[in-house]
C-alpha cells in the first residue's frame, strides 16, 4: 500500500483526510511517509497530522526525526479541565482531546526510538501522561534521575498515581535528602477501635473494592498508538521500570486514543501507606514483616466507663507511637533523617476510627480529650 493509498491530502483544506488504508493497525517501514513529509506533518500545527507524523516516524524509527519529536513533546502544556455538570466533573473539549491523543502518539514515538526527554519537559508533561513519563523517567541515569522523582513524587493524584509510585521507588534505591522525613509523615495508619462488653470477643472485618478498565474506542482516521500500563506482574514483553522490593512493569497496549486515565491503566500500581511502609523497609535495607507496626490495624478495648475507656485508647496510641519512634531511630542511624528531623518526631499519622459493638442502648462515647500529636479522632469509615 503507497503512502497516497494512506492518505489523501489537499492544499486547499486543513485537515487530513483517511484513505481507505487508515484502518490498519500495523504498518510497514516501506509504507510510511518520506522523511520530508513525515517533517510537514510534525509542524503543521495539526493534531491528526502529528499523530500520523509520530507514528510513521516510530514504525521507520528515524532517529533524525526525534528533534521535532522533542519540540513538539516540550510544547505541551497541562490540560485545563472544565466543569460540565456533577456526572462530568473533568471534561476535556474535543480540540483538547485531539491534542492529548497526538501527544500520546509523540511519547510512543519517542519511548520506542530511546530519545532522551529532558526534565523541564517531562515535569509540563507529568499531570498529563504519568505513566508515559514514568517509562522515560526510569531510563534517565542515576545522578540526573533523582531530583526530577522527587518533584514528581510530589504530585498530586488521581492521574499520576502510578507516576509517583514509581518516582517513590526510585527514591528508595536512592534517597535524597528530606525524602524518608516526607514518606513517614505521609503515611496514615488506620486504626479500628472496637469498643466492646467486657468479656466479649475481638471483632474484625474489611472492604474491598475493584477497578473496571473503560472499553477501547475507535476514531476513524487516527493511527494506533501505543499506550502503557503499570503493573507488578511481569509478563510477556513488560518492560522493567524499577527493581528492588516491588518491581514496576510497563506494558504497550495500542488504541486509537489515550487512555492513561483509565484505572486499569496502574492497577496495583499507586503510593498508599503500606506502599510506603515497603518503601522506608527498603531504605532500611530489612523486611517489611520485621517493621513493627502496620498501617491498617484494629484493637478492642472492653468498656467499663468513659475514663477507663480513654486511658486504654490513650495507652493503645502511645504503645504505636513507640514503635513508630523506633522506625524514625533506624532512619536516622543510617543517614536517611537529619538530627533535626529526628528530633522533631516526624511520624506517621495515628487515625482512630470508633467502632461501637456494645448493643443498642449504651451511650455514644464522646470524642476522648488531649489526644497526642499525630493522632485524630475520624468519623468517617476507612
Amino acid at each position: 500500500m503507497t503512502h497516497f493509498g494512506r492518505f489523501v491530502l489537499s492544499a486547499s483544506l486543513t485537515v487530513m483526510v483517511a484513505g481507505a488504508g487508515v484502518a490498519q493497525t500495523t504498518s510497514s517501514a516501506s509504507q510510511v511517509a518520506s522523511e520530508k513529509t513525515i517533517q510537514s506533518w510534525l509542524v503543521s500545527g495539526d493534531p491528526l497530522r502529528e499523530a500520523w507524523g509520530a507514528h510513521d516516524a516510530m514504525v521507520a524509527h528515524d532517529e533524525r526525526l526525534i528533534p521535532e519529536l522533542l519540540s513538539l513533546a516540550s510544547q505541551w502544556q497541562p490540560l485545563s479541565r472544565q466543569v460540565v455538570d456533577e456526572s462530568h466533573p473533568e471534561e476535556l473539549s474535543p480540540r483538547q482531546k485531539d491534542q492529548r491523543d497526538a501527544t500520546a502518539a509523540v511519547l510512543d514515538a519517542l519511548i520506542q526510538m530511546k530519545g532522551s526527554v529532558p526534565a523541564d519537559t517531562l515535569r509540563n508533561l507529568a499531570p498529563d501522561f504519568g505513566n508515559d513519563v514514568a517509562v522515560l523517567l526510569s531510563r534517565m541515569p542515576s545522578g540526573e534521575v533523582e531530583p526530577l522523582a522527587f518533584d514528581l513524587y510530589h504530585l498530586p493524584t488521581p492521574h499520576t498515581g502510578g507516576l509517583q509510585y514509581v518516582s517513590a521507588a526510585i527514591l528508595a534505591l536512592h534517597p535524597v535528602p528530606g525524602f524518608a522525613a516526607d514518606m513517614l509523615a505521609n503515611i496514615d495508619v488506620k486504626a479500628r477501635v472496637y469498643a466492646v462488653l467486657p468479656g466479649s470477643g475481638p471483632f474484625g472485618g474489611g472492604t474491598s473494592g475493584s477497578c473496571g478498565l473503560a472499553p477501547d474506542g475507535s476514531r476513524k482516521g487516527w493511527p494506533m498508538t501505543g499506550q502503557y500500563a503499570l503493573s507488578r506482574q511481569e509478563s510477556n514483553g513488560a518492560i522493567l521500570l524499577v527493581a528492588g522490593i516491588d518491581p514496576v512493569y510497563a506494558t504497550r497496549q495500542e488504541s486509537m486514543r489515550y487512555r492513561g486515565d483509565d484505572c486499569g491503566f496502574s492497577w496495583g500500581v499507586g503510593l498508599g501507606s503500606g506502599e510506603r511502609l515497603r518503601l522506608i523497609a527498603e531504605m532500611l535495607g530489612i523486611a517489611p514483616e520485621t517493621i513493627p507496626w502496620k498501617t491498617d490495624i484494629q484493637t478492642s478495648i472492653e468498656f467499663q466507663s468513659i475514663d477507663q475507656f480513654d486511658r486504654d485508647l490513650l495507652a493503645f496510641a502511645a504503645g504505636e507511637q513507640h514503635m513508630y519512634r523506633s522506625t524514625v531511630s533506624a532512619l536516622a542511624s543510617r543517614g536517611l533523617l537529619t538530627s533535626a528531623e529526628a528530633q522533631a518526631e516526624i511520624l506517621p499519622k495515628l487515625m482512630l476510627r470508633l467502632e461501637d459493638m456494645r448493643g443498642q442502648g449504651a451511650a455514644p462515647i464522646p470524642e476522648p480529650e488531649n489526644l497526642p500529636s499525630r493522632v485524630e479522632w475520624t468519623p468517617s469509615p476507612f
